[in-house]
């Protein structure tokens, strides 16, 4: 049986050759590519703000979670990729804001730049449900 592809419901569609979302066969593990802060409408969100951009980007996955049956408690694992980790405080209320009491596992990498010179915040993410 293939990976099935999860399309997103209310998130922007990716910007290249790539899944947004991947269920692997004969499973309930979701692998979420790398989300950045474009709208439903592919807009960047929060201009120059690393908080509202990560907000968004917790948005996007969240939509793929609720397209592929899952929800936010799923998710065991996120990867955050910053181009400042002086944003790291405001990332992480965006964070907290998004998962409340929910810990999944994290790591933190800071990048020299994104996709788009005005990005600041990326975000992937995997859930078993």
């Amino acid at each position: 049986m293939p990976n099935t592809i999860v399309i997103p419901g209310g998130a922007p569609p990716p910007v290249g050759p790539f899944a947004p979302a991947r269920i692997a066969s004969g499973s309930k593990v979701l692998t979420i590519s790398g989300q950045i802060a474009d709208g439903p409408d592919g807009g960047v969100v929060g201009g120059d703000g690393a908080e509202e951009q990560a907000r968004q980007c917790l948005r996007n996955i969240d939509a793929l979670l609720r397209s592929a049956g899952a929800t936010r408690d799923d998710v065991v694992k996120v990867g955050i990729f910053r181009t400042d980790i002086a944003d790291r405080a405001a990332v992480a209320r965006a964070r907290v804001e998004y998962f409340g009491d929910h810990k999944p596992a994290s790591t933190l990498f800071e990048v020299p730049r994104l996709v788009a010179p005005e990005l600041k915040v990326e975000i992937e993410a995997t859930a078993i449900f």
